[in-house]
């Protein structure tokens, strides 16, 4: 799950203007598309924070990669569907979405599995 969650880290910078890719001026983004950037900078933390708690072995990590992972997806449906900003996304961001979509989908499936699996009980010495 760590290394799911850097990949996720670095396709979310790539989508930022400082990623290079982006293209678009910002100020044709709609007010909608703000909101959804609002959602998938909080999941972005969420999923930095899971990362650091993954990495300090605490048990209920994957609990904020899962909800993390869950708040990118408004932005790439509000893209999809035309209210994200008045100008087409590059090429380039339309795969780093597709790509993004499949590693959150995956973040999301492995925490539930993560928190579906019952921790064993300590055999007490006889």
């Amino acid at each position: 799950m760590v290394g799911l969650i850097v990949v996720y880290t670095i396709a979310d910078f790539l989508l930022t203007p400082l990623g290079g890719i982006e293209t678009r001026d910002v100020s044709k983004v709609s007010s909608t598309g703000v909101a959804t950037l609002g959602l998938l900078f909080t999941g972005l933390a969420l999923n930095v924070i899971c990362l650091i708690l993954l990495l300090r072995n605490y048990r209920r990590a994957p609990i904020f990669g899962v909800v993390g992972s869950l708040l990118y997806f408004p932005a790439p449906i509000a893209e999809a569907t035309g209210q994200f900003s008045s100008l087409s996304p590059p090429t380039g961001i339309a795969v780093i979405e597709v790509i993004e979509a499949i590693i959150a989908i995956a973040i999301i499936i492995t925490g539930a599995l993560v928190l579906r699996k019952k921790p064993e009980a300590q055999m007490k010495p006889a």
